[in-house]
């Protein structure tokens, strides 16, 4: 019976293997079809809804994704208040035409908007799983990983005395045992030791590694689903600030 059951396992941790690594796969191959050459440009409807107030009509915009992680986003959150940010391998730049203004910041990847960083930063913060596929068209899920409170991390591994070399940022790759694991578990559980995440799962729809939605769920019954409704081939000179009508809007340098 314990023989039966350690295959069971082994044959379940195989086909998530093989699952994980198909849906990292196929979003990998969209995200570089879509910025091969000179990018795409993308016209999405954006929708966020919860318990206390849902949207009565989606949102339209625009982005551009480029090779390098550049970016040039155009969206109007609000009655004629537009707001344009155009990230150039250097600096990110957010455009308000109604106030004539720019601002100037250091890029960080906080900062980047929603389908760029889930396209190209995912593998850091989720795990990816093929949820369904038919017909070239594939459902996947992300879920975000575990992350923990630096401090009171190290804070448990000095309390229960386990190798020094496991504390983070710059965790060294040693085992620890089964029993050292519930103890970790249960100090990190008692001292509150991982972050918030505010989101709980992101599902992308790709179809023949066409990106046609993603729709992520957050706490408290947030949900924000963007719909992409054209893709076209990328304009990189909407990367050139110095090329578009806004030499007399005043220049705010915060970096």
């Amino acid at each position: 019976m314990k023989r039966l059951i350690i295959i069971c396992l082994f044959i379940t941790q195989v086909i998530f293997g093989q699952n994980t690594h198909e849906a990292s796969a196929i979003i990998d191959s969209t995200y570089n079809q879509l910025i091969k050459h000179n990018g795409s440009m993308i016209d999405f409807e954006y929708l966020f809804e919860n318990d206390a107030h849902k949207m009565a009509k989606p949102i339209n915009g625009t982005i551009g994704l480029f090779s390098d992680n550049k970016f040039y986003l155009e969206f109007t959150p609000s009655h004629q208040n537009k707001v344009i940010q155009i990230y150039d391998g250097n600096a990110l730049f957010t455009i308000l035409p109604e106030e004539k203004e720019i601002q100037i910041e250091d890029m960080v990847s906080s900062e980047k908007i929603f389908i760029q960083d889930v396209l190209s930063n995912y593998k850091n913060d989720f795990t990816a799983r093929l949820k369904n596929a038919h017909n070239n068209k594939a459902v996947i899920e992300l879920k975000p990983k575990t992350k923990y409170n630096d401090s009171v991390f190290n804070y448990c591994i000095d309390q229960l005395e386990l190798p020094q070399c496991l504390k983070l940022p710059k965790q060294c790759k040693i085992g620890i045992s089964s029993k050292n694991k519930i103890k970790l578990e249960l100090c990190l559980d008692e001292n509150g030791g991982y972050q918030e995440n505010n989101i709980l799962q992101i599902e992308l729809i790709i179809n023949n590694n066409n990106l046609e939605s993603i729709t992520q769920l957050n706490r408290y019954n947030g949900k924000t689903s963007i719909k992409v409704k054209k893709i076209q081939a990328g304009k990189p000179q909407v990367l050139n600030i110095q090329k578009l009508p806004y030499k007399d809007f005043e220049i705010i340098d915060l970096r």
